[in-house]
């Protein structure tokens, strides 16, 4: 059995139609009320017959409305052994809810949803989708052609770190899944419709506010990359300044391992301490792309001609890198997803 978590504030009659249509296809149904106002009353009235609400006193968010609603779940749904997450305004259909319904039952851990863009979307859907996806393939390693959707699903074992994870906005969902990227979890993709309704006038979301927010939060998850990318720069300006183009092919390759064993150190034994870090291979994997890449690059240059500086080079090197990479995770996750 699974019970869907619905985050909700100020709710309309969608959020009614959405509970009775998931009680007849025999859902347990928990929604957390966000400090909506007195007006929402009948609303949350009407769903009570079928769903178990709780009520916060305060909007505090809805990181911190699903983090509420995962550990009511554990006491009042003792016995569900599946958690599935869905928005009140009506975005996701029944049809797909059970969808997730049906992948988790077949062994699936974790399940996220994904949004194909296509005819009338909203502009600030469609271009918060594409720069978070560009944002987040860079930052983490990992691609997902849509990595906002609310429509996802777990197995109840997650709850205890899903808890821990911090942001209690907009910013909780795409936090939950780079944690569940660094613990080495498996999420598997489901293509969804994406809905909607009058050019999604329900949604709460911010577009510069809760954007900003976002990426702030995902930076300080993941500030340790930036910190190796920091150290190899200034490796790159050492090599640049003291050593020749024959001595920078060996130093080059050796600055970036450092670098790379660097970021991992701070990943394991800072960041992800509370959970079971398990991203060594794939960063150690790319780490070594890298070297070989920029190694590569300086000795079909330096074959030619070695009028280039070395730093100008090897920082081409690096963006021309980080375009191929992002590329690479994309296919790698049309690879996988077929498969």
């Amino acid at each position: 059995m699974s019970v869907v978590v619905i985050p909700a504030y100020q709710p309309d009659e969608e959020l009614i139609k959405l509970v009775q249509n998931l009680s007849d296809n025999d859902f347990s149904i928990l929604i957390v009320d966000d400090g909506s106002s007195c007006a929402c009353n009948p609303i949350f009235e009407a769903v009570s017959p079928y769903a178990r609400v709780i009520h916060s006193k305060e909007n505090e968010g809805k990181g911190a409305a699903l983090k509420k609603g995962f550990a009511a779940v554990m006491e009042h749904f003792p016995n569900e052994e599946h958690i599935i997450t869905a928005d009140a305004d009506g975005q996701h259909r029944v049809e797909d809810i059970i969808r997730v319904r049906e992948k988790l039952e077949s062994g699936n851990d974790f399940v996220l949803s994904v949004r194909y863009l296509q005819g009338k979307i909203p502009f600030r859907s469609k271009f918060g989708n594409t720069l978070s996806r560009i944002v987040y393939t860079i930052l983490t390693g990992h691609y997902f052609d849509d990595n906002q959707s609310g429509l996802r699903g777990f197995h109840k074992k997650h709850i205890d770190w899903l808890i821990k994870v911090k942001g209690d906005k907009y910013d909780y969902e795409m936090n939950m899944l780079c944690f569940a990227d660094k613990q080495g979890i498996k999420i598997s993709t489901m293509p969804i419709k994406a809905i909607y309704i009058d050019g999604n006038k329900s949604s709460h979301f911010n577009p510069v506010k809760d954007t900003v927010r976002i990426y702030k939060r995902l930076f300080s998850s993941l500030w340790p990359s930036f910190v190796s990318v920091l150290l190899m720069l200034v490796f790159f300006s050492f090599i640049s300044i003291f050593l020749s183009y024959g001595q920078a092919y060996v130093a080059t390759p050796f600055a970036v391992m450092v670098s790379t064993l660097v970021s991992i150190f701070l990943q394991r034994f800072i960041v992800f301490r509370k959970v079971t870090y398990k991203d060594y291979f794939r960063t150690l994997l790319f780490g070594a792309i890298r070297a070989s890449a920029y190694t590569g690059i300086l000795k079909s240059v330096g074959a030619f001609t070695q009028i280039i500086p070395i730093f100008a080079l090897l920082f081409a090197g690096m963006l021309l890198v980080l375009f191929v990479e992002y590329h690479i995770h994309k296919i790698m996750h049309r690879i996988m997803w077929i498969g």
